[in-house]
């Protein structure tokens, strides 16, 4: 797989790049998809440098394309793309008014569908779209490296995969508990809550 979908980027001369950051587009359409995992391919089919650079204008433009989405189109399209059990965690979250929990989400979820959760809540796109791309970073530069230097053939990437396995596990039996600790932050950290705790003056 890795190697197929390597030579379907380089085979397309000097398109590649396009083809590249296109990849990053459809995360944003199909918001399923790991970002991750395209920049991986992309540190594979062009090496690492190149593929955090042309991988900041995929994520620059995907992020664009996931909170435009989100803020043109609406709850009720995103009803439709997230399956219902994804909805009702999201739901929490679209009260919080805090820029740095949302940092924490794009960092742990690093999957479109939180920046397009995170577009149906009342904060600045512009302000939401800096936060995610500051938070979405790191993994395209980790993953970059990764794919350069891991993701050579599809043996590689099933030995990184089973490795990775026990994370991942880890990872989703945390992410209830992470979730709730994060929406009573926010909580705390609202206007409101600062006002209570603020005495008359």
């Amino acid at each position: 797989m890795v190697e197929g979908l390597t030579v379907a980027i380089t085979s397309q001369g000097w398109l590649a790049p396009a083809w590249y950051v296109a990849g990053f587009l459809l995360a944003a359409l199909i918001p399923v998809i790991p970002t991750p995992l395209i920049a991986a391919i992309g540190g594979t089919a062009f090496g690492t440098l190149p593929a955090i650079f042309y991988g900041l204008v995929g994520l620059a433009l995907g992020a664009g394309l996931a909170l435009t989405l989100s803020r043109q189109v609406g709850r009720r399209a995103m009803r439709r793309l997230v399956p219902e059990r994804v909805w009702s965690e999201w739901e929490a979250f679209l009260g919080v008014r805090s820029y740095a929990v949302w940092f924490v989400v794009f960092l742990i979820l690093n999957l479109d569908v939180a920046v397009m959760a995170a577009g149906l809540s009342s904060l600045s796109a512009r302000a939401l779209w800096a936060t995610a791309m500051a938070a979405r970073v790191p993994w395209l530069v980790v993953s970059a490296w990764a794919g350069e230097r891991l993701l050579v053939n599809d043996a590689a990437l099933v030995l990184t995969a089973l490795a990775l396995l026990p994370i991942l596990y880890g990872v989703n039996r945390l992410r209830p508990r992470v979730r709730r600790w994060l929406v009573r932050f926010a909580a705390d950290r609202s206007p409101a809550a600062e006002a209570d705790a603020d005495p008359p003056g």
